[in-house]
């Protein structure tokens, strides 16, 4: 079985090779040709019939309505809106299809495989469900008008060239190893064993070879972080599914360097790697992986974490979108491993590409963050962890202020599509497989913004998500990898920040890492200041706010950026100390009370019995 998947360039060699190959065993006797080994946990199905030709014509009227905007009038993945989307839309013309049940290399299976496709959509792409928009016959027909007239350069009815081995998923599945602590722990073993990690890294977030991979097009791609199951493109709707793990390590993707390890490990071992990969999924509590070195200990609280409910509108975590602070006595963490973190539960920010004004994000790599939040007597504290495949440090100098946000004079323009044209030649200057990596590298970055005067917005106002306006302006704090923390204040999307150095001393940069894939900063802030120039912060009140992430290696910068919607910190009054010894007080008062009532009811019934 080949381990990856091949392009068209590669098929032709195929055939040729087996043309070959069956011209010589015609000479000896035989006339079919001889294709790769079967791997184990596969069987043979025979080649499907073709569509009639009403159901491909009922299927063009619905790919030109829906699909042609992405995919393209030939199917070619250069359809109007191609240029603005990350992964880019499928080409269909050579046949490749990643997400399959068949063999590394084969096509597809139409009634299952693309279908379900259509249906439950990529996640972590634009390609939506169609269920519930398309009917099903509806979605039958496009997939007959694409599999006919769209893939060019195959057919599922070339027995001579093409055969489907399938992988017996259900059944396999009615014989998988367990997840359970010990299946994690070898699985870990396992992902080191196969140099999965290579790619996806020590802990599975997809940095260890983040930006040298590329697919059969000529587009960077990069690995799947193991930690976002939901953004799995066959996850099928279904994100914490052992079974679509198990079928992606057995199957591979073609088109791009994941390959399928059917041919070299056995299907004991490819479920303890998909029991570890969907361990990592991030669950109700943050376990750390120490590395990708699982001990005991370790495997143990990944298999009791519980997963977390999946919105079924957007396929991502569920949000709650208050951020609960929490009071500790005297100082306040100064580390992401101080037990008092585990008082207060994690928020997920969902994160999404600033499209409002140029220079706009469309290729968004920053989807979330997850955000804890500390308070003592005298200052308020926020930790910001998520997951960015790369380190950026911007190592040249910049003509502009940091407080500048209107860059076009310097040459931060956006991207202006039209790559397309260059699509047969992805190492054309002007192509925009070749524009999506000749960013200059900026600074990673995160910033938090609150309303000034937050008390006086009329309910339920809040300022202008992005920096505030005129009528309502912003704190805003940012911090950037080059290890600079800034206090500005924002009066609209159009205006430069306004530098306050006066606050920016009052700002404390207590950790900001980068490990394995991931940062962690944490910022904390006095909660009581200027109420005229600064958010004055109050207890028990619903503040907005809301956050900014920059993935330097994306070229972010300035108004290029992640954002998100706006949430409300709220501070957690503190239990006062008296009350924590009335509710003791309360429960042994309840025993002593239970306890005179039983003995009561035990003295009368002797009293009744002696009578």
């Amino acid at each position: 079985m080949n381990r990856q998947g091949m392009g068209n360039h590669q098929r032709e060699g195929a055939k040729l090779g087996l043309l070959a190959l069956g011209a010589l065993m015609i000479g000896v006797g035989f006339t079919t040709p001889v294709f790769a080994e079967q791997a184990e946990g596969f069987t043979k199905e025979k080649l499907p019939s073709p569509p009639p030709a009403e159901q491909i014509e009922a299927g063009k009227r619905v790919y030109f309505t829906k699909c042609v905007w992405c995919h393209g009038v030939n199917g070619s993945g250069d359809g109007p809106g191609a240029d603005r989307l990350w992964p880019r839309p499928r080409n269909f013309n050579g046949g490749t299809f990643k997400i399959r049940h068949t063999a590394s290399g084969q096509l597809p299976l139409i009634d299952v495989d693309l279908f379900q496709t259509v249906t439950h959509g990529l996640p972590g792409s634009a390609m939506p469900s169609w269920e519930g928009i398309l009917s099903e016959d509806q979605r039958r027909d496009v997939l007959a008008f694409v599999t006919t007239e769209l893939v060019k350069d195959r057919s599922w009815q070339d027995a001579e060239f093409e055969e489907l081995d399938v992988l017996e998923l259900d059944k396999l599945a009615a014989q998988a190893v367990p997840i359970s602590a010990e299946s994690i722990k070898k699985g870990s073993e396992l992902v080191v064993e196969n140099k999965c990690i290579e790619c996806h890294g020590l802990e599975g977030r997809g940095d260890g070879n983040a930006f040298n991979l590329k697919d059969d097009w000529g587009f960077s791609i990069q690995p799947a972080d193991w930690h976002k199951c939901w953004n799995f493109r066959g996850s099928r709707q279904d994100a914490y599914n052992v079974k679509n793990i198990f079928r992606t390590f057995s199957t591979g993707i073609n088109g791009t360097p994941m390959p399928s390890f059917a041919d070299n490990t056995t299907v004991e071992n490819r479920w303890n790697i998909a029991n570890y990969v969907a361990s990592l999924c991030e669950r109700d509590v943050d376990v750390d992986i120490a590395g990708g070195k699982v001990t005991d200990e370790i495997a143990k609280a990944l298999f009791e974490a519980k997963p977390r409910g999946i919105d079924p509108l957007t396929d991502k975590p569920k949000v709650n979108f208050v951020v609960p602070s929490k009071f500790v006595e005297g100082e306040l963490p100064v580390d992401q491993f101080d037990e008092r973190w585990k008082a207060v539960e994690r928020r997920i920010v969902a994160i999404g590409g600033q499209i409002t004004h140029k220079p706009r994000n469309f290729v968004n790599r920053i989807d979330d963050v997850w955000v804890r939040s500390l308070y003592n007597e005298t200052h308020l504290t926020l930790m910001f962890q998520w997951d960015d495949r790369t380190k950026s440090i911007q190592k040249d100098g910049v003509d502009w202020e940091p407080y500048e946000v209107n860059l076009e004079d310097y040459g931060i323009v956006e991207q202006e599509p039209g790559g397309s044209k260059f699509a047969d030649d992805t190492t054309h200057p002007d192509s925009l497989a070749a524009k999506q990596n000749s960013y200059q590298v900026f600074n990673d970055g995160i910033a938090f913004q609150m309303p000034i005067k937050f008390q006086e917005l009329p309910a339920p106002r809040k300022p202008r998500y992005f920096w505030g306006d005129e009528t309502f302006p912003v704190d805003i704090a940012k911090w950037t990898a080059d290890g600079n923390l800034m206090a500005y204040m924002g009066s609209g999307w159009d205006m430069d920040l306004e530098d306050r150095d006066d606050f920016t001393e009052q700002l404390k940069l207590v950790k900001a890492e980068w490990k394995d894939g991931r940062w962690t900063v944490i910022i904390s802030r006095p909660l009581k200041a200027d109420y005229e120039e600064d958010t004055y912060i109050e207890l028990g009140k619903y503040i907005p706010i809301n956050f900014f992430v920059w993935d330097g290696h994306n070229g972010d910068v300035g108004r290029k950026m992640g954002v998100s919607a706006f949430y409300y910190l709220v501070l957690e009054p503190p239990i006062p100390a008296e009350a924590k010894w009335y509710a003791g007080l309360a429960a042994v008062g309840l025993v002593i009370v239970e306890g005179w009532i039983m003995t009561r009811r035990s003295n009368r019934r002797k009293e009744q019995g002696t009578s």
